[in-house]
């Protein structure tokens, strides 16, 4: 099935190790120019990456934040105190949706860094004939990543989710009354399950980036004078 590979995938990665001799070869004795060249995009292309990690923070933010707000709306109101038929399922499918995002923060954080750290690498090979080694040298022997930071609170979100996940489940009594009477709330067990097969496939599937041969095909569109006025 076509979904499946959202959830699993078995591709395998297509890289080759280059050598040091072959990365000189083909990014630096190519020629002083093109060697340049590829030293200021690094450059370039790292402070790009930088802006959109932040971009992309502010993004899950905006979401995450949203969620929170809705969440301590539902259960402040005085409708939570009553008694629902479906146990006020809506909490807990705004929990899963806080608990999907903040998870997606997290990996988004490390794949940004990631691709930041790229092209960091691509700097520290290259900037020795051009500005020396400007980016190696560093003034302080220690001191705090803010990436790294960053990553350790959107995982604080995702534990937080799932304590009031915990919770929801606690207070609706639906732990116990499944194990004593087996009655299912079908909507918090298809909430739970559509929540760990996105995990699942985040991890796994097709939320994880593999590197490899992209065999295409490229295809051209038909064009033509039009006759209209000499034309």
């Amino acid at each position: 099935m076509a979904i499946l590979k959202y959830i699993f995938s078995t591709k395998k990665s297509g890289l080759t190790k280059l050598t040091e001799e072959e990365y000189k070869k083909d990014l630096i004795d190519i020629s002083p120019e093109k060697a340049e060249r590829a030293f200021e995009r690094a450059w370039a292309t790292r402070n790009f990456e930088i802006e959109m990690y932040w971009k992309r923070a502010t993004y899950f933010w905006a979401f995450i934040a949203s969620t929170f707000v809705g969440y301590f709306a539902l259960v402040s109101s005085d409708n939570y105190d009553s008694p629902d038929v479906f146990n006020h399922v809506e909490v807990y499918f705004l929990i899963c949706i806080g608990f999907v995002l903040s998870l997606a923060w997290h990996f988004t954080n490390i794949g940004s860094k990631s691709w930041q750290r790229h092209w960091e690498v691509h700097v520290d090979l290259l900037e020795d004939a051009f500005t020396g080694p400007l980016y190696k040298i560093v003034h302080p022997p220690q001191t705090y990543s803010v990436s790294k930071i960053n990553e350790i609170v959107s995982l604080v979100f995702v534990f937080i989710w799932l304590l009031l996940g915990t919770k929801y489940l606690l207070v609706q009594d639906l732990i116990r009354s499944f194990g004593e009477n087996y009655t299912v709330n079908w909507f918090v067990l298809v909430s739970t399950v559509m929540s760990f097969m996105v995990v699942i496939s985040m991890i796994f599937g097709h939320g994880r980036g593999r590197f490899g041969s992209r065999p295409i095909v490229m295809y051209k569109r038909n064009v033509s004078y039009s006759k209209e006025n000499g034309l």
